[in-house]
C-alpha cells in the first residue's frame, strides 16, 4: 500500500459456496484506491463487481488476501438492492441514524435531512413511510443519506439501475459535485455513458482485473497500437456507449478525428472542429 492510498487490495479472493464446489468471485485481485479518484469499475454481469463493492463496504469477507485501508476514513456506499441497507422506517430516520455522530440539534437536523433529500430531486418529507415510495425513491433517499455524511470514499454499486434518466442524470451531477469537493468515488455500473467523469477505469472479466487504466484507453485503445485491433472495452466483451461508437465510426470512415470523447459536449466540439 503506497503511503497516499485510502485502500489496498493484496491479492484479494471471495468464494463462495455451490452445489458443486465454489465460485470465485473474485480471483486474486491487486487494486489501489487513492484520494481524490472517481474510479468506475466495469464488466460483464458475474463479473465480481459488486462482490467488490461488498468487500470494500465490510459486508462481504475474503476468503484469501487482505485489504488495508488508512485509518480514520469514512467509506459509506449504496448497494444494488435499496431495501437491503435500511435501518429505519423513513428517510428521517435513515438520515438521523447516519449522522448520529454529529451532535446536530434536532432544528439542524431537520434542515439537513430536507436539504438532503433535495440534492437527489425528493421533493418530500423526511417522515414520508420507505415502504411506501417507489424502488427508484428509496435508491434516492440511499444516495441522499451516504452523500448527507460528506464521506472520504463513496462506493456506490449500479446506483442508477431504477432510476429513469432525468433522475440518473441528477445522481451523476450531485457524486460530481461531492467528488469535486473531495470525495473519493468508485462507481460500479454496466451503463457506460456513466464512466464519463472517471480519472480511471478499472474492469473486471471472471473475477480478475481485465484492464486498469485510463477511460480514453479502455474505450479507444493504445494509440501506438493497431487501430483494427478490438479496444479493451470490446475485448471483454461490452458495447462502447453512443458518443465513443460514434467517434469510432468517424475514425473508421476516415474523417481525421483526432480527439477521444467520452461526453457529448466533448464529441460536439470534435466533430465541429472537423467542419472548420
Amino acid at each position: 500500500m503506497s503511503s497516499s492510498s485510502f485502500i489496498a487490495l493484496q491479492e484479494a479472493s471471495v468464494k463462495y459456496p455451490t452445489g458443486s464446489g465454489a465460485h470465485k468471485a473474485l480471483s486474486n485481485v491487486t487494486l489501489l484506491i487513492e484520494p481524490g479518484e472517481w474510479v468506475t469499475v466495469a464488466g460483464p454481469n458475474g463479473s465480481g463487481k459488486s462482490t467488490l463493492a461488498g468487500v470494500l463496504l465490510g459486508t462481504c469477507r475474503l476468503t484469501a488476501g487482505r485489504m488495508i485501508r488508512k485509518v480514520h476514513i469514512d467509506i459509506r456506499g449504496v448497494l444494488q438492492h435499496p431495501e437491503a441497507q435500511h435501518i429505519g422506517d423513513t428517510p428521517a430516520e435513515e438520515l438521523a441514524f447516519a449522522l448520529n455522530d454529529r451532535h446536530l440539534s434536532r432544528e439542524e437536523l431537520k434542515q439537513i435531512q430536507k436539504q438532503a433529500l433535495l440534492r437527489v430531486g425528493l421533493e418530500l418529507s423526511p417522515e414520508t413511510l420507505l415502504n411506501s415510495l417507489s424502488g427508484g425513491q428509496k435508491q434516492l433517499v440511499n444516495i441522499a443519506t451516504a452523500l448527507a455524511t460528506v464521506p472520504d470514499v463513496l462506493v456506490l454499486d449500479e446506483p442508477t439501475a431504477m432510476l429513469d434518466p432525468a433522475a440518473r442524470e441528477q445522481v451523476l451531477q450531485v457524486v460530481r459535485q461531492a467528488h469535486l469537493q473531495g470525495t473519493t468515488v468508485v462507481w460500479i455500473t454496466h451503463r457506460l455513458e456513466e464512466a464519463v467523469y472517471a480519472s480511471r477505469m478499472v474492469a473486471f472479466q471472471k473475477g480478475e482485473v481485465a484492464f486498469d487504466g485510463a477511460p480514453e484507453t479502455f474505450f479507444y485503445g493504445d494509440l501506438a497500437s493497431d487501430s483494427d485491433s478490438k479496444t479493451p472495452c470490446e475485448r471483454i466483451g461490452l458495447d462502447p456507449p453512443f458518443v465513443v461508437q460514434t467517434a469510432l465510426h468517424l475514425k473508421q470512415k476516415g474523417h481525421g478525428l483526432t480527439a477521444r470523447p467520452l461526453s457529448h459536449d466533448d464529441l460536439a466540439k470534435a466533430v465541429s472542429g472537423l467542419c472548420l
